[in-house]
């Protein structure tokens, strides 16, 4: 499914360029940027994506937040660290953790820039919803 999907948005973006707010709508452009964060089978087409997504982001056609998820997947996926704080692990009791980041001490800059809210914000979402999922799992045992 990903990679059929991947394949038609291929053929729009080689049509149409990237299917921004513009030419699809919001909710249309966030379809495509999940089709691409989803073809992890193909990270050349991925790492594509990201100069477009670029671009998007500088023209304002996309939510900035779309670019920050791609570009720290696509990287988190070759073993470089990433730069916005978007993709967690797990620690070894289970909760969520960053992969590594990239000049840490200014990353919340770089998140602010794209309407992200702080790592140490989404650090305690992450773990919040771990408690909540936790919580679900011993109501229901």
């Amino acid at each position: 499914m990903h990679e059929q999907n991947a394949s038609r948005l291929k053929e729009i973006i080689g049509a149409h360029g990237w299917p921004g707010v513009s030419l699809v709508g919001e909710e249309a452009a966030k379809a495509a940027w999940l089709v691409v964060q989803h073809s992890v089978s193909d990270p050349e087409f991925m790492g594509e994506c990201v100069r477009l997504l670029e671009d998007a982001v500088a023209r304002e056609d996309v939510a900035g937040w779309q670019l920050a998820f791609l570009q720290d997947r696509v990287r988190t996926l070759s073993g470089k660290s990433q730069y916005y704080g978007t993709q967690f692990d797990v620690d070894e009791n289970g909760w969520p953790t960053p992969f590594p980041i990239e000049d840490s001490a200014t990353v919340n800059e770089r998140r602010a820039r794209l309407g992200l809210n702080s790592i140490e914000e989404r650090q305690e979402q992450m773990t919040e919803q771990e408690r909540k999922r936790r919580a679900n799992i011993e109501q229901t045992s």
